[in-house]
């Protein structure tokens, strides 16, 4: 066996005398063993192939067993103001700087619900991805990520208002300009082995397709996230393949091109987008609930209110929703089900200041689901 001769970790050493021992081990059977993560043991493997200790990791991929989750890491920034905000003068504020990027927090969810979780994003050679990546790694494989020399790892600015809720949003995103699909190709072992795609629209349009045509071919479950108004010009118009959009009512009125303020604007434009391709539509409404849309169904589900001085943070609400629900549906969970475990998620969510909650076990949100409407 030739080795490049960097030396090992500890827990390097463990792992590859497991693997030496039994190259078809598992990684969930690994991280058994020695007591991490499974996602911490995705790193030291793909620790071990850099190092060249190991030639190959297939037998750690031979099923389709992770979620890709490709889009945005990023860092974020919040500032919450201590009064009400006033324009052209000065406002007292406090602020507190996290990791985030939505889908490296679907991700955070996802690996914190026990999926095995691959994050693909583009970042600078800088501190706010070492930062993001320290911080990540428990709870996914970061080790495909793609660092991109000379640029800066994404940052996203959020000012609160009084009430928690999101006043104005800053985002510096444009490392994930690079993010063509040329760097996937070079990604496609993670991708082949994927159960489940997760893309958020911070990603470019050609991404985007690249990614649908992908899934498609490859029958891959494939989850888009919207993210904001703007980015909706990152969705195609093609869109069989989507297994599911999760989206709202302005980013949808963004896509169609019109104003949805009425229950009939609003599922002409659903049908618009379903007629693209796309399977299943989840829309959030605030308030009003979640509609659940697909060819043959359209129903809103009301969702649990909660008292204003509760609130403490909405920033991460929909992605873990999203996160809770895309969870839910690769078990194979009814819509109901899938919808309950989402809103479930979100609602404890925004009680916490932080955008994933540090709480959140898989054993944790099942008996909140069952508790949910007590």
């Amino acid at each position: 066996m030739f080795v490049r001769g960097d030396f090992m970790t500890d827990n390097e050493r463990i792992i590859f005398e497991l693997i030496r021992k039994n190259p078809f081990i598992s990684q969930q059977d690994i991280a058994d063993q020695v007591g991490l993560s499974r996602s911490a043991v995705a790193n030291i493997i793909s620790s071990l192939v850099k190092k060249e200790y190991l030639l190959g990791k297939a037998y750690v991929f031979n099923e389709r067993n992770s979620v890709v989750c490709v889009g945005a890491a990023n860092l974020d920034k919040k500032i919450k103001t201590d009064n009400e905000l006033q324009g052209y003068t000065s406002n007292p504020i406090t602020s507190q700087v996290s990791i985030g990027g939505v889908v490296r927090n679907i991700a955070e969810n996802l690996g914190r619900l026990e999926q095995d979780v691959v994050l693909i994003s583009t970042v600078g050679n800088d501190p706010e991805w070492s930062r993001i990546k320290t911080l990540s790694s428990p709870f996914m494989n970061t080790e495909s990520v793609i660092v991109i020399e000379g640029q800066s790892t994404g940052c996203y600015t959020a000012l609160l208002d009084i009430d928690g809720e999101m006043y104005l949003g800053l985002a510096d995103m444009s490392i994930y300009d690079y993010f063509k699909p040329e760097l996937l190709i070079k990604q496609q072992n993670y991708l082949r082995n994927a159960k489940c795609l997760v893309v958020d629209l911070n990603c470019p349009k050609e991404t985007v397709e690249f990614l649908r045509a992908y899934a498609q071919k490859q029958q891959i479950k494939l989850a888009i996230i919207a993210v904001s108004e703007p980015k909706m010009k990152h969705l195609p118009k093609q869109l069989s393949g989507v297994d599911c959009l999760f989206i709202n009512k302005g980013e949808l009125g963004a896509f169609v091109g019109r104003v949805l303020d009425s229950e009939e604007k609003l599922k002409e434009a659903v049908n618009e987008v379903l007629d693209y391709g796309v399977e299943h539509i989840i829309l959030t409404s605030g308030s009003k609930g979640v509609l659940s849309a697909s060819k043959n169904t359209y129903q809103w589900y009301q969702v649990k209110q909660l008292e204003p001085s509760k609130i403490v943070d909405v920033t991460g609400a929909g992605d873990s929703f999203s996160a809770a629900f895309i969870d839910a549906w690769l078990q194979d969970k009814n819509e109901q089900q899938c919808i309950l475990a989402g809103m479930t998620n979100a609602y404890y969510t925004i009680q916490s200041e932080f955008t994933v909650r540090p709480n959140l076990s898989k054993t944790q949100l099942q008996t909140e689901m069952e508790n949910f409407y007590e």
